[in-house]
């Protein structure tokens, strides 16, 4: 009986045909033997052995994460080890490498709506002061109700910058990649799921 091709043979035998290459030369870049390749291309090997699927990850530009878990490969098979570096290839540093280059703009981004407020609220205080100001000079009272809407209207303003950073916004952080990375203060890091938990202090 024929096996149907699975997505983990059609994924590898797209990104090959992509670059142009046969399964003889996957095999060869990949140190493995070419009936392999066959084999999990056409859905033969469904759970092919690591080695070879990070042999395949790191020619063809692909996530070893990803292959593994469309080879079966369990989350404590994945995220679980004495060096997780060897479970992870070029692919997945690159991609961890984009989620914080994302981050870092997004933080850029969220800094200057931040300043842009601060500006603003200063322009509508400094616009206070100077009615204040002349009100003295020209003995021309200032209303409460002016001053208390102005006030009104910089706290509306100023809100925004008094909000944390939205943490969905947070990258997911791989720590078979980072393995040393240590998130000090309240923040830390779940190590099953990557994502950032905020402690009460």
């Amino acid at each position: 009986m024929k096996k149907k091709v699975t997505e983990l043979g059609k994924i590898i035998s797209e990104a090959r045909e992509k670059v142009g290459i046969s399964q003889r030369e996957l095999a060869r870049k990949s140190n493995m033997d070419c009936a392999e390749v066959s084999r999990i291309e056409s859905g033969k090997r469904q759970k092919p052995n690591v080695l070879y699927l990070r042999g395949i990850a790191e020619t063809l530009n692909l996530s070893l994460v990803k292959l593994m878990k469309l080879a079966g490969y369990n989350d404590v098979e994945i995220n679980w080890g004495k060096d997780l570096t060897d479970k992870r290839s070029t692919a997945d540093f690159q991609e961890q490498i984009k989620k914080y280059e994302k981050f870092y703009f997004d933080v850029l981004e969220d800094i200057d709506e931040r300043r842009k407020n601060a500006f603003a609220c200063k322009g509508i205080i400094a616009d206070l002061i100077d009615k204040i100001e002349i009100s003295k000079t020209k003995n021309k009272e200032i209303s409460n109700d002016e001053i208390l809407e102005t006030l009104k209207e910089v706290i509306t303003l100023i809100r925004p910058n008094l909000e944390k950073l939205d943490k969905s916004k947070y990258p997911d952080v791989d720590m078979a990649l980072f393995p040393k990375l240590e998130i000090k203060h309240n923040i830390k890091i779940n190590t099953i799921t990557g994502k950032y938990i905020e402690e009460d202090k």
